[in-house]
């Protein structure tokens, strides 16, 4: 077959499948990355919702691993619980309010105000447990 047919063949197939292109990638608002202050106040202080705050950096092996762990924990809540994540070395001032000398560190925020923290990496099992049971005994504000 000469390449100006291949080639054809390849535009009428990519043409057929233009609909798959134009359709919007599902996107998790409940889980998001913070770039600004400014935006940490709105999605995270003001947020109607708890929220755990995942600082973390780029070059950290452990926040490497927790990350795909606390995003499946809190995707089990469904979008009751969101997932706030921070780079330290990007919104450093902002690490530094919170107090954050170790990474990976979580906070929950409710409120405005931190609930809990935990510090280092964690097992799926441990994630887990731990969000329930601040879920459980803070449910009556939820």
């Amino acid at each position: 077959m000469p390449k100006i047919y291949a080639r054809r063949n390849l535009i009428n197939y990519i043409s057929r499948l233009s609909h798959v292109a134009k359709t919007k990638p599902v996107v998790n608002r409940a889980i998001f990355d913070v770039s600004s202050v400014k935006e940490f106040e709105k999605k995270v202080k003001r947020s109607d919702r708890p929220v755990i705050v995942d600082f973390h950096a780029t070059w950290c092996s452990p926040c490497k691993a927790l990350a795909p762990r606390i995003t499946n924990v809190v995707n089990e809540h469904r979008g009751h619980v969101h997932l706030a994540r921070v780079d330290i070395d990007e919104l450093t001032d902002l690490a530094l309010d919170y107090k954050v000398v170790s990474v990976p560190s979580l906070l929950v925020m409710y409120n405005g105000k931190v609930l809990n923290r935990m510090v280092g990496l964690q097992s799926s099992d441990y994630l887990r447990d731990w969000l329930n049971e601040i879920v459980r005994r803070s449910n009556k504000d939820w």
